[in-house]
């Protein structure tokens, strides 16, 4: 009987397992793995109530081949259009701002999202 016991132990164990496995693959929206990637970006965009321009030169925290992580001291908005420029490569990509990261830090992180997939932005593939 205690064979038994364990088998049935075992097997949901297993599917617990599994089902955590497949909760975190459905919570995961990256449509490609991060990277931790230093690269020098400048970012363009237009800030606060009177638009005005704004270009500043900062580092990429993390990338893939959809977007970035970048800390940014100029404020932006959820879903404000900006253009990043890889300083490497000269390459430029418009982007969507995705996620702010919190208020009140000097450089907060932010995410963007490129408008069409770029993998080869990054100088090497993803």
């Amino acid at each position: 009987m205690s064979r038994i016991y364990e088998e049935l132990k075992r097997a949901q164990r297993e599917r617990l397992e599994r089902q955590a496995a497949e909760d975190h693959i459905e919570g995961e929206r990256r449509i490609s793995p991060r990277k931790n990637l230093r690269v020098p970006v400048f970012v363009y965009g237009r800030a606060g109530a009177a638009c005005e321009p704004f270009h500043e030169e900062t580092t990429s925290l993390e990338v893939n081949a959809s977007g970035a992580l970048v800390a940014l001291s100029n404020q932006v908005e959820m879903g404000q259009r900006l253009h990043l420029t890889n300083g490497a490569t000269h390459a430029e990509r418009e982007c969507v701002v995705v996620h702010l990261g919190p208020p009140g830090l000097r450089r907060p992180a932010i995410a963007v999202a490129f408008t069409e997939s770029a993998p080869d932005f990054w100088e090497s593939p993803l």
